[in-house]
């Protein structure tokens, strides 16, 4: 079996909301071979579509002729040469092809890929949700919308208020950040995980300030409080404040998310396997972060694809905790052909040949792909933040 073409399908998905929120392309990786057998990943990287479409040009070459079941090989080659790694951007269009080349082998030996790399842990696989406010800043809002998820299956819970506060303190931003973490418990009680994703927009001393208020509001995880490499800003975050510390979304390889294990920066990692290169990487970042005593919870805000792709490294990962996944109670849920469906938390496995997913064409042909305007946040004097 020899690999012929890699295409990319793009969907355009503009995300409905009352606040600042990203809307993104989903761009969805075929890699099709000479006998037939198509392999499907995802290299959604929200504002950088026309990048992403390039970079997959510029690999193509590399892997045309070549077996598609050598995923490891075909991997250092795309990373190694090309001279330049690339950090997210390559590592995001190296993962959407990396996925499909998974897709392929488990549907070319008749088995989905959780099996092909030592069985399931688990029986399903806890989820919280993402997006689930519609960027809502007000505390009604915000708590009428948490109601509607939890109707929705969900029982965990992820926060962030695209807020552009002054980078050492800024107690109104405190203030408002409490406010909704208070309104949120109101309507989902005390016992529902609950998470805030600090977006990377503080500094390590305002980030404890944040993390000290946040603390009768229980909090599962605090994710990204400062900027995502500093290892010493998320040292020093992770000895101040009283919850578990998350983060890696903006990581790529292994040898990053060490950085911060090695000096106990992070209790929680969060790969993106549509960004860190792939499902082999992810896994090799899940079996690091055991090493270290730490959890993995892999970060996922675009499309089902990469949910249904996340489920696989859950379900092996014996430090598996809970797998983020985007609140889509529209069209976009059914994308694939068997869309999921969350039920008291959790998600379904299923035992279908490679990832068990399949892209709804028809659905996919009748989005056509859109010009993104990412959200951009400015404090008071004009300053640039953080998004």
């Amino acid at each position: 079996m020899k690999i012929t073409r890699i295409e990319p399908v793009i969907v355009g998905a503009p995300t409905p909301g009352c606040g600042l929120l990203s809307n993104r392309n989903y761009i969805f990786v075929k890699v099709h071979t000479d006998e037939g057998i198509t392999g499907l990943g995802e290299a959604t990287l929200e504002g950088y579509d026309n990048t992403i479409k390039g970079i997959l040009k510029d690999l193509e070459p590399l892997l045309i002729g070549e077996d598609p079941t050598r995923i490891e090989y075909l991997t250092q080659v795309m990373i190694r040469q090309k001279f330049w790694k690339g950090g997210i951007l390559k590592g995001t269009a190296v993962a959407g092809i990396e996925l499909a080349l998974w897709d392929i082998l488990g549907k070319s030996v008749g088995l989905p890929v959780y099996k092909l790399v030592g069985g399931a842990c688990r029986d399903k696989i806890r989820v919280y949700a993402n997006g689930w406010s519609g960027g809502a800043t007000d505390p009604v809002q915000i708590k009428e919308k948490a109601r509607e998820a939890m109707e929705y299956g969900y029982k965990a819970f992820k926060f962030s208020l695209a807020l552009a506060g002054w980078p050492v303190s800024d107690k109104a931003l405190v203030r408002k950040i409490v406010s909704a973490a208070e309104v949120i418990r109101e309507a989902v009680g005390m016992d529902c995980p609950l998470m805030f994703d600090g977006h990377g927009r503080y500094d390590a001393d305002l980030a404890i300030e944040i993390g000290k208020a946040l603390e009768p509001y229980n909090l599962y995880f605090f994710e990204e409080p400062v900027q995502p490499e500093d290892v010493d800003a998320m040292l020093k975050v992770s000895k101040g404040v009283p919850m578990p510390l998350a983060g890696g979304e903006r990581l790529s390889l292994k040898n990053e998310f060490k950085a911060f294990l090695d000096k106990k920066a992070l209790a929680i990692v969060q790969p993106d396997l549509a960004h860190c290169h792939g499902f082999g990487e992810g896994l090799k970042v899940a079996h690091l972060a055991d090493a270290f005593s730490a959890w993995v919870a892999p970060h996922c805000p675009m499309s089902p694809v990469i949910t249904a792709i996340s489920m696989h490294l859950d379900a092996v990962a014996p430090n598996f905790l809970i797998q983020e996944r985007l609140y889509l109670n529209d069209w976009r849920n059914e994308v694939i052909t068997e869309p999921l469906v969350v039920k008291d938390g959790f998600l379904t496995l299923n035992d279908k040949p490679g990832w068990g997913i399949e892209l709804d064409e028809e659905l996919c042909k009748a989005h056509p792909e859109i010009q993104v305007a990412m959200p951009r946040l400015f404090r008071p004097d004009n300053s640039v933040c953080d998004w």
